[in-house]
């Protein structure tokens, strides 16, 4: 065997890929209410030969069809992460499970993780533990939604779960669905009209059978799957997709028919959180808070109680950024964390199968790889030269960051013809000024950002999301029609790790609005790229205590009894934090925040009549400013 290495991104030496291939069996298992649930496992074999003694299981619980045929082909989890394929190599058995009210799982459901899909989650996570081929030990695995579902589960408390590994998941759902106060219309809407249409699902083809049989053994193939991206082999039109496969028993699909028959009565989220602006506005057919019961930072005393490792993996880009940070701060067991320079389908720079099996080899076969003596936060700063992108660090924030306020001033800048191009800079002019703003409901960052790829609803190309490509296109446009303020070139590189705040204080002739703020990098000669972003509207300003650790990050609260309109003439200070980063901007480049009244292409703001106007105060009276954890280079 190879000499032992066990250390971020790098693993050899403790195990080894015994296996060639596996063979797919699907059956439903009933869950406590006898509620059927569809299940596909694949089992390791060697030159064709099924292997039989028991192995961990690592299972995930999936809201988009655990398999699919797409094109007279099945296509399974397997095939779009193939990372898993290198796992199962090294003696796991991998599953998927369809949630209840989807796939080929019988059951419906109101909105997106109700609280029986918790109990399912325990319930299989248990049936795994209790088959002659499962050595007792199971462990989850993969993002988004089958991220979310495995802090549900832990939650739940399965003796069995030894294990989790969430990937860009919330800890707080109001936050993805009302950022600031305000609806991710297009976002949820995309991902509600996607769902709803897979659990439809299309009508099988003629030659499905077939399909189903030929994928029922596979071998590995050469090209090593370590090298294939996040989405994988399998084609657009699955993941979700359809039509769904049946499982094994249902030789006339006629199970998958009564099952998705189920389907039809369920509500789409959209049509839910539509109806629910408030973080405790109390839903009707629940008689509590939606956004509430669908959060997990409620279930954190329960979490403890279970015990379950976790390692956490988050991307700078996606629409869950602060959440996964927020989980590190939050979690109360032991755990991991990975941020990348990733969009919410993106891995570039990292080797997921290294890391998974560290992670499963540790807690799923006892091995004492010292997966847990390393650093346990690891995180890719943007710009940073090859080689040294990957930091690591065991505290977050950072203890090194120098919190630092940046102050708007009268310009002009000379980077941008803005409507006022103002400056940005660490000293705060000696006099009061303002710059005035008429809102402009056009502006807009773009249909393809964290929020439209986080849930659905970005540009799809060459046949599929490219996962690590960089979706936002040049910011300038957006920041002529907003207030800018901007940086003279910078003498020297700053990098830029953890959490910006803004703070801006305005007046407006309208009793509410939309406040969006963007992080930028000018570029010579004069491209904005996108760094991050915050938003909030301002009725929803004011401050509370946050239900968990919030790293004294401002919390908005956003009970109905919190609201607060605007007075005319009268100021008011808007406090919120911008998504988390760590960007490294480059000497020579500038620095800009642009503030804007809308993002229509992703966020729902009522248009006004007569258009506002929103007078943007700064200097010693009303210190607007955005303070950056500067980290000393």
């Amino acid at each position: 065997m190879a000499d032992k290495i066990s250390r971020f991104n790098a693993y050899q030496g403790y195990s080894s890929a015994e296996f060639d291939g596996w063979q797919r069996f699907s059956q439903y298992v009933r869950a406590r209410d006898g509620t059927r649930l569809a299940v596909d496992y694949y089992r390791p074999t060697h030159k064709g030969e099924l292997h039989n003694e028991p192995l961990p299981v690592i299972w995930s619980h999936t809201r988009y069809q655990r398999a699919n045929i797409t094109q007279g082909v099945l296509y399974t989890s397997l095939d779009y992460h193939p990372p898993l394929i290198s796992v199962l190599q090294h003696g796991y058995i991998i599953a998927t499970a369809d949630v209840r009210g989807a796939g080929a799982s019988f059951g419906t459901k109101y909105g997106w993780f109700p609280p029986e899909e918790a109990e399912d989650a325990y319930d299989i996570t248990e049936w795994f533990a209790k088959q002659q081929w499962c050595n007792e030990r199971v462990g989850m695995v993969r993002r988004s939604y089958l991220g979310i579902t495995q802090y549900f589960n832990a939650s739940q408390a399965p003796p069995h779960l030894a294990c989790i590994f969430p990937e860009v998941a919330w800890i707080d759902e109001y936050d993805l669905v009302y950022p600031g106060g305000i609806f991710c219309d297009w976002g949820v809407y995309c991902w509600s009209r996607d769902v709803e249409s897979a659990d439809r699902s299309a009508a099988l083809p003629e030659n499905w059978r077939e399909s189903v049989e030929a994928g029922r053994q596979r071998h590995v193939p050469p090209t090593p799957y370590v090298e294939m991206s996040y989405t994988g082999v399998a084609p657009a039109g699955g993941d979700p997709g359809g039509p769904v496969a049946p499982v094994d028993e249902d030789t006339d699909a006629s199970l998958l028919a009564s099952a998705t028959a189920q389907h039809q009565s369920s509500p789409t989220p959209y049509r839910i959180v539509e109806k629910l602006p408030h973080r405790d506005t109390v839903d009707v057919e629940l008689g509590t808070s939606f956004h509430e019961q669908r959060s997990l930072y409620p279930r954190l005393k329960d979490i403890k109680r279970a015990a379950v490792p976790s390692y956490h993996l988050g991307g700078w880009f996606d629409g869950f950024a602060r959440d996964t940070l927020l989980w590190f701060r939050n979690y109360p067991n032991r755990q991991k964390l990975v941020m990348g320079p990733w969009f919410h389908g993106g891995l570039a720079g990292i080797d997921m199968p290294a890391e998974y099996l560290r992670w499963y080899d540790h807690f799923l076969k006892g091995i004492d790889n010292h997966v847990l003596d390393d650093e346990a936060i690891h995180y890719w700063t943007i710009n940073s030269a090859p080689g040294t992108q990957w930091r690591a660090s065991n505290e977050w924030p950072l203890p090194s960051e120098q919190r630092t306020g940046f102050h708007f001033q009268s310009g002009p800048s000379g980077s941008i013809e803005s409507t006022n191009d103002g400056l940005l800079a660490q000293s705060m002019a000696d006099t009061d000024g303002q710059h005035t703003y008429r809102v402009d409901y056009t502006t807009s960052s773009g249909i393809d950002n964290r929020w439209t790829w986080t849930m659905g609803g970005g540009i799809i190309e060459e046949g599929f999301k490219a996962p690590n490509r960089y979706p936002y296109p040049d910011m300038k446009a957006n920041d002529l029609k907003g207030l800018t303020y901007t940086t003279e070139p910078l003498d020297f590189p700053m990098e830029v790790t953890g959490h910006p705040v803004v703070h801006l204080w305005i007046t407006s002739t309208a009793a509410d609005g939309d406040f969006f703020v963007y992080l930028e990098d000018i570029e010579p000669p004069g491209r904005s790229a996108y760094v991050s972003e915050g938003q909030l509207r301002a009725s929803h300003r004011r401050l509370a205590t946050p239900p968990y650790d919030r790293m004294g990050l401002p919390y908005h609260r956003s009970y109905a009894e919190d609201m607060q309109t605007l007075e005319a003439g009268v100021a008011a200070e808007l406090v919120f934090d911008l998504q988390p980063v760590s960007y490294l901007f480059e000497s020579g480049h500038r620095i800009r925040v642009t503030i804007t009244c809308a993002d229509k292409d992703t966020f729902s703001t009522p248009i006004v009549e007569p258009t506002p106007v929103v007078n943007l105060l700064h200097g010693p009276s009303h210190p607007s400013r955005i303070v950056l954890p500067v980290i000393p280079l």
